[in-house]
């Protein structure tokens, strides 16, 4: 039996919301990795970062590398 045009509609709908969901969040995660990068480098230790936000060190490290990575293409 074939699904009706309205459980189409909401299953579309379902993706199209989570698909925004997603970008929210990268752009979040991205917002965080520079908020923490500009920290560290006004002075803030990383040890307070990884308390802050309860990422380990390593993490930490990453995603700063990558949003001084980003900054330097801008």
């Amino acid at each position: 039996m074939p699904a009706t045009e309205e459980t189409v509609s909401r299953l579309r709908k379902a993706v199209r919301a989570k698909t925004a969901a997603e970008k929210r969040a990268d752009d979040a995660r991205a917002a965080l990795a520079l908020a923490m990068a500009e920290a560290i480098q006004e002075g803030m230790r990383q040890s307070e970062v990884v308390a802050l936000t309860g990422y380990t060190r390593e993490h930490v490290r990453r995603l700063v590398r990558e949003a001084e990575g980003q900054s330097a293409k801008s």
